[in-house]
Parts: C-alpha cells; structure tokens; sequence
C-alpha cells in the first residue's frame, strides 16, 4: 500500500507470472527459463512444460496451487500405482542433490 498524490492510501498491484523469470539465476548457477508448448504430434492433445525457477519460500503456496492444478491435469501415463504424480525435480540451492517433486492426494510433497 502507498499513498497517492493527496495522501490516501492506494493498493499497487504488478502482478508477474509465478514461473515467468528469465536471465541469470542469482542464487544457483545458470539461468532461469521456463517454455510452456503444445506438442503438435501427439494424439492426447498433450503440453510439456519445462521451466528452471528460484522460488522464493513465500510463493511455495502458490507454487503448490499451480503445481497440483498440473497434477490433476495429468493424464494415467504419468500417475504412480499410488495414485501420485511426479512433475520433475526441485532442490534448495544450498543443497546439492535434487530430489523428486511430486503431487499426492492434492499435495506437494516438499523436501525436507
């Protein structure tokens, strides 16, 4: 909230995608993308979505909503016996080795 010219108060809102950085990555080594296509030979009418982001710890709500809404959308080739789905790979900076990113239930599974 700022004020405005006659000091009220006013809301600024500039929205931004949630995975929509692209350029040099500040906190790991490389670079931040992220490409959402609809693969054109396909029978399913399927999208890949490839995206390497730095997600700040107050967006993983919302990253959760986005990555379950993903989930749901998946079709059985990419559902476990249990019924979850494994998106990619995720991993704090610090940490060196990913670990898997999956949805189960409704539910991002984050590393601990």
């Amino acid at each position: 909230m700022v004020e405005d010219d006659h000091g009220e108060p006013i809301v600024e809102d500039h929205p931004e995608p949630l995975l929509g950085h692209h350029g040099e990555a500040s906190k790991v080594d490389g670079a931040l993308v992220s490409v959402l296509l609809h693969k054109q030979d396909t029978r399913r009418n399927a999208w890949a979505l490839t995206s390497r982001q730095e997600i700040h710890p107050d967006d993983f709500e919302r990253t959760g909503e986005l990555l379950t809404w993903l989930a749901n959308k998946a079709g059985d080739f990419h559902r476990r016996p249990d019924g979850s789905v494994h998106l990619g790979w995720t991993r704090f900076y610090e940490e060196r080795q990913p670990e898997p990113l999956v949805v189960r239930d409704g539910t991002v599974i984050w590393p601990s």
